[in-house]
């Protein structure tokens, strides 16, 4: 199966990593929980009949629907016409050169910031002044916004409003092409949207009847922007884990993800779990880390120790 990127640019998304997460998968699955999916990077990428893709972001799983269920050259016209609407920079059409001789400044480090600066908070306001931030319209905005910020990120304040300054990149052909591979693939699988908490108990019959159930959580020991105002705590660490005892307890197929160790920093929860279900469980050191993402640039040479761990003995096939 061919790894397709996510159209969203979902801080830690493990696509450059998926060979070494999915030889511990079932080989055979029927239906796939990815739980706290993010930009969707793991499921979209996992051989399996039927997909559910669970997130608490409303924003986040609202847009990966209204993408997947849409016909891209009826989406790219709509996402056209917004661009000219607001005098945004369409590169993948007329190319990043024809906009970089009409900036003035001269750093090349800025991208096509200065073009799209009037056009992106314009865009960002008239987005944040809608009611129904989840119908369609508002969707194809989000999106546009997205690609047109900061780092190609998706971030909201406390009250609502997306607060990301304008970034230096558009609508180019890479964009193009993420999406246009994301709807084909969403298309040719079963895929279900979910938005709630983990601990909810309307997952309770999903979980039960999924046959694998990948999980990323938030990272308890890093500063990401998902994790900015301390959104995941150390109890909700502990709930998840209380989850995951369960699912060894009925021989529950699952990989979950995470960070033991980042720096002098210990995900304290974590260890201690591992260290009472280390009968039970295998612990599988990832040869990667993300001292390139944004978030980590004043500790871009620290160590930090990402895991996957799975059940020890599990029905997989």
């Amino acid at each position: 199966m061919q790894h397709i990127m996510s159209p969203l640019n979902y801080t830690g998304n493990k696509f450059r990593i998926l060979s070494q997460i999915q030889p511990y998968f079932p080989k055979h699955i029927d239906t796939m929980v990815d739980m706290f999916c993010g930009g969707a990077t793991v499921g979209l990428n996992t051989e399996c009949n039927k997909v559910i893709f669970v997130d608490n972001d409303r924003h986040v799983i609202s847009l990966l629907e209204f993408l997947a269920k849409s016909s891209f050259d009826a989406l790219l016209y709509r996402l056209e016409e917004l661009i000219n609407d607001y005098g945004l920079s369409y590169s993948a059409k007329y190319g990043y050169s024809y906009y970089k001789q009409l900036i003035f400044d001269n750093n090349y480090n800025n991208g096509l910031k200065e073009y799209n600066y009037e056009g992106f908070y314009k865009l960002r306001a008239d987005y944040n002044s809608l009611c129904n931030k989840f119908d369609d319209i508002a969707n194809v905005m989000l999106y546009l916004l997205m690609l047109y910020a900061f780092n190609n990120d998706i971030r909201f304040s406390k009250l609502g409003y997306f607060n990301l300054p304008v970034g230096k990149t558009d609508l180019n052909k890479r964009n193009i092409t993420k999406l246009q591979d994301y709807i084909s693939r969403m298309q040719s699988i079963k895929a279900d949207f979910i938005c709630a908490d983990f601990s909810m108990a309307e997952l309770e019959t999903t979980l039960a009847n999924a046959d694998f159930i990948y999980m990323d959580p938030p990272y308890l020991i890093t500063d990401a922007v998902y994790n900015e105002s301390g959104r995941w705590s150390s109890k909700d660490e502990y709930e998840l884990l209380e989850l995951l005892s369960e699912f060894l307890n009925c021989n529950k197929p699952f990989v979950l993800s995470n960070i033991i160790e980042k720096r002098d920093e210990y995900n304290a929860p974590l260890l201690y779990w591992t260290e009472e279900t280390k009968n039970q469980i295998d612990i599988i050191d990832i040869n990667y880390n993300y001292r390139s993402a944004s978030y980590n640039k004043k500790n871009r040479d620290s160590n930090e120790r990402e895991v996957i761990i799975k059940p020890k003995v599990c029905r997989y096939d």
